[in-house]
């Protein structure tokens, strides 16, 4: 199997897996830190970008800064606070890194290694099909495994495969859930063919269907966790249901309490990080994405690029169209939410760039009907054409726009793809100690307030991730919290006990802190807890499996 390094179309040999077991890494949120400068380097020129690009992966924004601006009323530097460490996030964990834990001289070394994201956890690791205890949770605090669980199957969508002994995990993405079949054990035809059917679970996007791009591709997603999150969810063995159930003890109100980032200490706190990624072909340029080799499933029995796959799976490379990055601080402790997008998602400079295309929208189908999920037969198998016309419900604002461009020429000078990337917005809360809103209390702050701390902005999508919330107009009660919506029968008796279904018409996206306050911990095998008791993160309850080792 070939391997393409991160960034380039350099030749790489892969690292065989019996030397890279040994490693002990040092990660940035476990290794010891000295106290961070009274300014960041990424802050010295502050509010602009800063050409010089460091490795610096804070664990905060500037606290003490932030105090300075909301003391004087500076709210626009506010947001470009969080705006360039938004940045300067997404600059350190895309930059290349070794094994050994050491980030590569330049941004643009990539000879060096993948990308440092790649030293952490899939969260299909983590929280296992067979909801068995994750290996990561019998290492010491600084450790990291460079190769995969050995007890797990490469993903549910895949039938099972022998990988070869020097399969690199950071060098190819395996794209889909994992399952509970030994990664090294061969697989038998009679095997093979019981392998139940591709469901495609992971290529769905948050509680929706499947993005279709541009060349009828499905487009593929998956998380990576850090390891003081990870640490946590070991620690109160949340990997699993039961897991979960003995810690709430069936109490509902029982939550979650996440690690938080100072901004002393670098890469501290919990980090979550969701990829997007499109299956790139001849005719897409790789030199303007992130891009890596990947394994997908087959879909209809045909690879994406409509040829018959090798042993059920397709060797492809996939390039990084949308990266959400969420993180706890100690100042958010509803998390900093930065999104970022590769800057062809959605329109192209044909004078520039004659021969290529927007990748998720049409401009020679301008009538063609936005965000609109693809059909499913009778069996529940979705639909692979028309491709999905995609559009911002919300612009980029003007002051990111401004500041992407300051960023494209000094990442452009450095000689990275990452210039192809723009920052979609930060959200962060305003308030944290605000507790949410109620519905009962009424428009705006049903919506604008759903999570606790006044969020802004309210409103953060990311065309990749949730393509089909972006519905704009809608009920009030499409984004209020614990309500029916349309109307039930029953509506005139629930009233009277304080929940309510606002028909009123409002303007509404998705927010991505809105959204995560929703997520729970299971409370029995069966139920999962309320509002703001999963700690924003919605692995617990989406992710987590019956551990089959109990009977159970």
């Amino acid at each position: 199997m070939s391997v393409k390094p991160w960034l380039s179309a350099l030749a790489v040999a892969i690292v065989a897996a019996a030397t890279i077991s040994s490693f002990t890494l040092r990660t940035l949120s476990a290794a010891p830190s000295a106290a961070v400068s009274q300014t960041p380097q990424y802050l010295n020129n502050f509010p602009n970008f800063n050409p010089s690009l460091s490795t610096q992966l804070p664990g905060d924004v500037d606290v003490a800064l932030k105090k300075k601006l909301i003391s004087t009323k500076e709210f626009p530097r506010v947001q470009r606070l969080f705006d360039l460490w938004s940045w300067q996030a997404f600059l350190s964990l895309n930059w290349p890194m070794n094994n050994q834990g050491q980030f590569a001289p330049s941004i643009s070394d990539t000879t060096f290694g993948p990308p440092m994201w790649t030293t952490w956890h899939e969260s299909t690791n983590i929280f296992r099909e067979d909801g068995g205890v994750p290996s990561a949770c019998q290492m010491q605090n600084a450790q990291l495994s460079l190769t995969r669980d050995t007890n797990l199957a490469v993903a549910r969508d895949l039938k099972p495969f022998a990988l070869p002994s020097t399969f690199d995990k950071r060098r190819i993405r395996l794209l889909g859930n994992i399952s509970a079949v030994g990664d090294r054990s061969p697989v038998t035809k009679a095997a093979a063919k019981g392998a139940a059917p591709a469901s495609l679970s992971d290529i769905m996007q948050a509680f929706t269907a499947p993005l279709i791009d541009q060349n009828g591709n499905y487009v593929f997603y998956e998380i990576q966790i850090n390891p003081d999150e990870v640490n946590y969810i070991c620690k109160h063995k949340l990997y699993n249901i039961q897991g979960q159930v003995a810690f709430t003890g069936g109490n509902p109100h029982t939550k979650a309490d996440l690690p938080s980032g100072i901004d002393s200490r670098d890469g501290s706190g919990s980090w979550e990080l969701k990829f997007a990624w499109r299956v790139l072909t001849r005719a897409d340029d790789r030199t303007r994405y992130l891009w890596s080799d990947a394994i997908v499933p087959p879909v209809n029995g045909k690879c994406p690029d409509k040829t018959t796959p090798t042993h059920d799976e397709c060797q492809v490379q996939v390039g990084l169209v949308g990266m959400h990055i969420g993180h706890k601080s100690a100042s958010s402790p509803q998390w900093i939410w930065s999104t970022f997008e590769q800057v062809d998602n959605l329109s192209m400079d044909n004078v520039a760039h004659p021969g290529l295309k927007p990748s998720f929208f049409d401009p020679d189908c301008p009538a063609c009907v936005p965000n609109q999920a693809p059909s499913q037969d009778n069996n529940g198998n979705w639909a692979t054409t028309p491709p999905t016309q995609v559009a911002r419900a919300a612009p980029i604002p003007a002051d990111k726009i401004a500041l992407n461009g300051a960023a494209e020429a000094s990442l452009e000078n450095a000689g990275t793809a990452l210039r192809y990337y723009q920052l979609i917005d930060s959200q962060w809360p305003t308030d944290p100690t605000a507790p949410p809103t109620k519905p009962e209390a009424g428009l705006p702050g049903a919506i604008e307030n759903k999570p606790g701390g006044n969020p802004t902005p309210v409103f953060l999508t990311n065309v990749t991730m949730e393509t089909y919330f972006q519905v704009g107009v809608q009920p009030a009660c499409h984004q209020e919290e614990g309500v029916s919506c349309p109307p039930a029968k029953w509506l005139t008796e629930n009233q009277a006990h304080g929940q309510v279904s606002d028909t009123t018409a409002v303007f509404a996206t998705e927010s991505c802190m809105g959204c995560h306050s929703s997520a729970g911990l299971y409370t029995t095998p069966t139920k999962t807890s309320g509002q703001l008791t999963g700690d924003f993160s919605w692995l617990f309850s989406q992710k987590a499996k019956s551990d089959k080792s109990s009977g159970h």
